[in-house]
């Protein structure tokens, strides 16, 4: 399976930005404070990345399963089916449902942060695809 180009670059940079956030720039934030709206971004930033990346992770494991076995659903809704399953987890995540992902605290920007990934992340997939066309 070959995967569109957008979606690789964006997997690695939202890592990237995941990585630069929390090792630089979180830090930084804590100790210049420079305004109260780049605080609540630079600690929502974690939940908005897990959301896109959960969801490009499954939709490429979907998409694989539905390959090896050949199963008749088109691709748009393994794009839905993955997004929904992403967002069963991190939902209930910051809704305090299980603590899988670490110590988490619920905050409703989190949350925001989260269901915006998931739509983006679907959205990006509706109109652009995940993979390749094959020839």
């Amino acid at each position: 399976m070959r995967i569109k180009k957008y979606i690789r670059y964006l997997f690695g940079i939202v890592f990237l930005v995941f990585v630069l956030n929390k090792l630089y720039l979180r830090s930084w934030i804590l100790k210049n404070k420079p305004t109260p709206a780049l605080e609540v971004i630079t600690y929502s930033i974690p939940n908005l990345i897990e959301a896109i990346m959960g969801t490009i992770a499954l939709t490429g494991i979907i998409l694989r399963l539905k390959d090896r076995f050949q199963i008749k659903i088109n691709d748009a809704w393994a794009y839905v089916i993955s997004t929904c399953i992403s967002s069963i987890y991190v939902i209930s995540q910051e809704l305090k449902f299980h603590n899988i992902g670490g110590n988490n605290t619920y905050d409703f920007n989190d949350l925001m942060a989260s269901i915006i990934g998931l739509i983006v992340t679907l959205g990006l997939l509706l109109f652009l695809g995940f993979r390749e066309k094959s020839s």
